[in-house]
């Protein structure tokens, strides 16, 4: 008679396939592609964040015309940027269950508006017909004195706060995530 495992084993491997990154291709492909995959955790009480997403860069060329200010942005290249929580939070002002929701951003200069949908589709061009936005969050803009070649976001966890920070070019955005009790 086989032995079931235990409800924590459970839990965590259905926490483990929220939080992979789905990316279609090879090994060898994914690792040489010119906007290579990354991701980016935070952790809040106990509850775990990622972002899953493409880097692309400037190459020489202006992030502002590549990213224009009020347009809606995939937020990274390749397929769709996706946000994973495994508990509820507030991100950036909108109210996320535990679920895989897809990532668009609409930049702007002050501000820049984060648009959370979700789709039961895992193939890109499919996820991007069929999305349905649950939420809109907002980040906060600073300007950088050096330019960032390279879209990079990191998860910030400084003392009781959390937040991802998306950067390129000679901007900074800040969108800060919070547990939901």
């Amino acid at each position: 008679m086989p032995i079931a495992a235990p409800p924590a084993v459970h839990q965590a491997a259905a926490q483990d396939s929220v939080l992979s990154c789905l990316a279609r291709g090879s090994h060898t492909w994914l690792a040489t592609r010119p906007s290579p995959l990354d991701s980016a955790t935070v952790t809040v009480a106990g509850a775990v964040a990622k972002v899953c997403y493409s880097r692309p860069a400037a190459r020489g060329r202006s992030v502002d015309s590549l990213v224009p200010p009020g347009i809606a942005w995939r937020t990274g290249a390749n397929e769709p940027t996706t946000l994973a929580v495994t508990g509820t939070f507030d991100v950036g002002g909108a109210t996320l269950t535990p679920g895989r929701y897809v990532l668009l951003t609409v930049p702007g200069a002050d501000g820049w508006v984060f648009a959370f949908h979700t789709s039961a589709e895992t193939e890109p061009a499919r996820v991007f017909q069929t999305m349905r936005r649950v939420a809109l969050g907002r980040g906060t803009v600073e300007r950088l004195a050096t330019p960032v070649e390279q879209f990079t976001i990191r998860g910030e966890n400084p003392g009781d706060g959390a937040a991802f920070v998306l950067e390129w070019g000679d901007w900074r955005v800040r969108l800060p995530v919070r547990a939901v009790p």
